[in-house]
């Protein structure tokens, strides 16, 4: 057996075990004949807005050339369909330095603050990266999306939006507007219990 088909035979026995292992969780997991992406995942899908939150993915080179794996990305999809509220978190790689050699795999890492306003989203973890084995026959090699998981729904809340502030302002007012009424009530009726007694 020469040294390819041993690194192809190893890479695939290690994606086996990572796929057959209860433990592990390969969601929607997609190949691309000799990249595959796979094992997505969000540290929390119920998100409070500014929260920091860590995003996970893994890319295995199952062929036989250097590919060059240029980002980890996950794009926010409001599920109402407003486009305005959609946003993509990236973390980018030294393209020059990080290269996926045959028979690796990278666990990409993305820990950030999620800024998205208070909705639902459908979610989606993928690399980009450059696709060495299928290059185009004039420009060569190009990008790629090699998605790790997707259709995951992530809801989003805001316990400090403007709406909480604006309540706790006038709950604030409401309740010094009766200490004045309490305050003014208590002096009439002293006053009044004063001219009583004499």
């Amino acid at each position: 057996m020469n040294k390819k088909h041993l690194i192809k035979a190893s890479t695939f026995l290690i994606f086996l075990t990572l796929a057959l292992n209860p433990v592990t969780s390969l969601t929607q997991a997609q190949s691309g004949e000799y990249i595959a992406a796979f094992n997505g995942r969000m540290s929390d899908t119920q998100i409070v807005r500014n929260q920091v939150i860590s995003i996970y993915a893994t890319i295995v080179n199952f062929g036989d050339l250097t590919i060059k794996v240029q980002s980890l990305k996950v794009d926010f999809v409001h599920l109402g369909g407003n486009i305005r509220l959609n946003s993509t978190y990236t973390q980018n790689f030294d393209v020059d330095h990080y290269k996926l050699e045959p028979g690796a795999s990278l666990t990409g890492t993305i820990r950030t603050e999620i800024t998205n306003a208070e909705a639902d989203y459908n979610v989606t973890i993928y690399f980009w990266a450059v696709d060495e084995y299928h290059p185009h026959p004039e420009i060569g090699a190009f990008g790629k999306k090699y998605i790790a998981a997707e259709n995951i729904t992530v809801s989003i809340v805001d316990y400090g939006g403007p709406s909480n502030v604006i309540i706790g302002i006038g709950i604030a007012f409401a309740v010094a507007v009766v200490g004045v009424i309490v305050f003014i009530l208590y002096g009439w009726i002293r006053d009044k219990l004063k001219k009583r007694k004499y």
